[in-house]
C-alpha cells in the first residue's frame, strides 16, 4: 500500500520503503528459478521444431550439464535484477511542498513552483497538474493513493479536483488536418500517433510536452488522441 509522510514542510506520496527492496530480492530469485526450469526443458525445446531460437537451445544442450544449470540460473538471477532494478526506477514519488509540487519516475524529475499551478487531478489512472490557463504542466502514470495524494495537496494548500478532468468535454478526437489547431501541433500529433500504436512511452512524452508548448492539450484513450486548446497568454 503506498505510503504518505511528512517532513517538515513536505509530504511525500509514494510506495513504501520495503517494496523497492522486496522487489531487488525477489526478481532475482524468480529469474534463477525461470533459468534453472528452461535449462531442464531445453533438451525437449529441440525437438520442437517451431520453437523459436531453436539455435540456442541446442548450442546450450552441448554444454556440460553443470554448465548448463550454472548458466542458466546465473542468466537468469541477472535478468530478474535488471528487470527489478527498471520497476523500481519506474515507480512514483510525489513531493509536495509549500513552494513546489516535486514529480519524480523514472528519467522524470520535475519542479513546478506553487505560483503556476492551478490545480491537480487524477484521471483514468494518471496524475495531471494544470496551470492557470488552464494548459497542462505536467501528467504521469499513477499508480498511488489518490486520498493520500488529495490529503497531501489539501494539507499544502493546492487545488485538488476529486471530480477528475473539469475541461475532459472540450476534448476532441484527434484526426488528420483537424481545424482549430495551432500550426506545428498537427504534424506532431501524427508523430505521436505513431509512437501511440507503439506504445513509445518516451516519445509519447517528449511529443506531449513539444504540443504543451504550443499550448496543445492530448489525452490517450484506447490508442486514441483527443485534444484541446489551453487559454491564451
Amino acid at each position: 500500500m503506498p505510503t504518505e509522510h511528512t517532513s517538515g514542510d513536505r509530504t511525500v506520496v509514494a510506495d513504501p520503503a520495503w517494496v523497492g527492496p522486496a522487489f531487488l530480492a525477489v526478481l532475482p530469485i524468480v529469474g534463477a528459478g525461470l533459468g534453472w526450469g528452461l535449462i531442464l526443458i531445453a533438451e525437449w525445446i529441440t525437438g520442437l521444431s517451431w520453437f523459436p531460437f531453436q539455435g540456442l537451445f541446442e548450442l546450450v544442450t552441448d554444454l556440460p550439464r553443470a554448465a548448463q544449470l550454472t548458466g542458466g540460473i546465473a542468466l537468469g538471477a541477472v535478468a530478474g535484477f535488471v528487470l527489478a532494478l527498471w520497476v523500481v526506477s519506474e515507480m512514483l514519488a510525489v513531493t509536495v511542498g509549500r513552494d513546489s509540487i516535486r514529480l519524480k519516475r523514472g528519467d522524470l524529475d520535475r519542479s513546478l513552483d506553487r505560483a503556476d499551478i492551478a490545480s491537480v487531478f487524477v484521471e483514468d489512472k494518471r496524475l495531471v497538474v494544470l496551470g492557470h490557463r488552464r494548459q497542462e504542466l505536467a501528467q504521469v502514470p499513477f499508480d498511488l493513493d489518490r486520498d493520500k495524494l488529495a490529503a497531501a495537496l489539501r494539507r499544502h494548500g493546492y487545488g485538488w479536483l476529486p471530480d477528475g478532468d473539469p475541461y475532459g468535454a472540450e476534448l476532441k478526437r484527434w484526426v488528420p488536418g483537424a481545424d482549430g489547431l495551432p500550426r506545428g501541433a498537427d504534424a506532431l500529433l501524427k508523430a505521436r500517433d505513431r509512437a501511440l500504436e507503439k506504445s513509445n512511452e518516451g516519445d509519447l512524452a517528449e511529443l506531449r510536452d513539444e504540443l504543451a508548448g504550443l499550448d496543445v492539450v492530448v489525452r490517450d484513450r484506447d490508442k486514441k488522441q483527443y485534444w484541446r486548446l489551453a487559454d491564451p497568454a
